[in-house]
């Protein structure tokens, strides 16, 4: 009975319109990048929109890679990608935290 009190509780903090409002432009930013917060469904639209955007994600940051790996003796073309390559790391690791 404890557990049924605390579930609806934590139902209700979704309502909250003032942490919406005052948090738009965020909740904006991480559902564009395909992360839907304080969402009750998803649309399919939505779910296709986030699939899609993980594929590219990680297909362009698979060539990225391979494009390093193939220039590594040319150093000035192996840092321009490898500044890439770490910013999408990061990038990555920001999205496995959220998710």
């Amino acid at each position: 009975m404890e557990h049924s009190k605390y579930e609806a509780k934590t139902d209700t903090s979704y309502d909250n319109k003032f942490s919406e409002s005052r948090f738009k432009v965020l909740l904006f930013l991480y559902r564009m990048g395909g992360i839907p917060l304080n969402m009750k469904s998803v649309s399919r639209l939505n779910a296709v929109y986030n699939g899609s955007l993980i594929v590219c994600f990680y297909i362009t940051y698979l060539c990225v890679s391979v494009d390093t790996f193939i220039h590594r003796h040319q150093l000035s073309v192996a840092m321009k990608n490898f500044r890439v390559f770490l910013a999408m790391l990061l990038f990555a690791w920001l999205h496995f935290s959220v998710r």
